[in-house]
């Protein structure tokens, strides 16, 4: 969190005197977060000192243009009218008054966030390949309006952009608290869907209020069913996914503490890899989590494991190694994870 707060405050701070008198010089001044593929400053500029009209395509939802007129509120200006854009792909328009639409040339780029955004004298126009794309154009519109903005108005430009990386997640750690509430992780999906990252992670040992297990999570600070599925619904009209997350052979020295899962300690705080009781019991974890997160991939942790052979598993670390012994877990846990809850596994 404290690193996307960081990122985030070059684009909270308003312009200095001098760029918002001047403007900015070259296109590498201008305040993007990240910076775009392409850009090019162009004479003119475009003034919000008119009564404009926000025109988006079908099927674009109700978040644009409430993230777009609660930017121009936060600069002090007017709010923008809504209606249906005509377009053969996603786009949207920004203007004053309604004329032919030209769409901005898209990027050749096969990335469905891939967009292209052009700030005219008298309108700003974006277009992308997929809904995902003219959201991250619209993103980009408004960090234009938070950071670059010149008292009323925009320079003139065209941005031609698309991600280096597929996937661009952040991490909440809620196990080593305070335990983030519900509204926290929202508030952390929009800022994180504002500087473009597509992707959120919570890391988890303990704190989830697991039906089956409900000795495991503390009655204050778990994170609940519902909760994760309110966060999942929340971040899909951010073009965000959630990636699930326990941990799954060490740090697990807070459920280890408790007496009916004492046959499962290898060490106070890793997993015994060689009772089959683990295994029943990260099947039963994963069996109340995998369904909430739709998203295919489920991230096991699995670090730090110091310790492994000290405990039941001592003979079979003789037998295959510490390696070995390590690998076998994996495995287990990779093929539950796919035959039993269609989940690819990531560690």
């Amino acid at each position: 969190m404290l690193a996307l707060l960081g990122c985030a405050s070059s684009l909270m701070m308003p312009p200095s005197a001098a760029s918002a008198q001047d403007g900015p010089g070259a296109p590498q001044d201008l305040r993007l977060i990240p910076f775009p593929k392409n850009v090019a400053l162009e004479a003119g500029r475009f003034t919000f000192a008119k009564s404009l009209t926000f025109e988006i395509s079908d099927a674009q939802g109700e978040l644009p243009a409430q993230l777009l007129n609660a930017e121009l509120q936060r600069a002090g200006l007017r709010a923008a009218r809504v209606t249906r854009l005509k377009s053969a792909v996603p786009a949207f328009r920004l203007a004053a008054n309604k004329r032919a639409l030209v769409l901005p040339p898209l990027p050749q780029q096969t990335s469905s966030e891939s967009y292209a955004l052009e700030v005219r004298a008298d309108e700003i126009v974006c277009a992308a390949k997929d809904p995902a794309g003219l959201f991250c154009g619209l993103q980009t519109l408004c960090q234009l309006i938070r950071a670059n903005r010149q008292g009323t108005g925009l320079p003139c430009l065209k941005i031609s952009d698309w991600p280096s990386l597929r996937w661009r997640c952040f991490q909440d750690d809620l196990t080593r608290g305070p335990s983030s509430t519900l509204d926290t992780l929202k508030f952390e999906a929009s800022l994180a869907s504002y500087l473009k990252l597509n992707l959120m992670t919570y890391y988890m040992e303990y704190q989830f209020a697991f039906k089956k297990h409900p000795e495991i999570g503390p009655t204050n600070g778990s994170l609940t069913p519902q909760e994760l599925s309110a966060l999942v619904a929340y971040a899909k009209p951010f073009h965000m996914d959630v990636l699930g997350n326990q941990q799954s052979f060490g740090h697990f020295g807070r459920i280890l503490t408790q007496p009916q899962y004492a046959s499962l300690r290898e060490t106070p705080d890793v997993l015994t890899p060689v009772r089959e009781g683990t295994y029943t019991l990260l099947d039963d974890l994963y069996s109340e989590v995998c369904p909430l997160v739709p998203f295919p991939w489920f991230n096991v942790c699995c670090d730090e494991t110091d310790g492994l052979g000290t405990g039941p598993a001592r003979d079979l670390v003789s037998s295959i190694g510490v390696g070995g012994v390590y690998v076998r877990h994996i495995r287990r846990i990779h093929d539950l994870l796919r035959d039993h809850h269609n989940k690819r596994m990531m560690m």
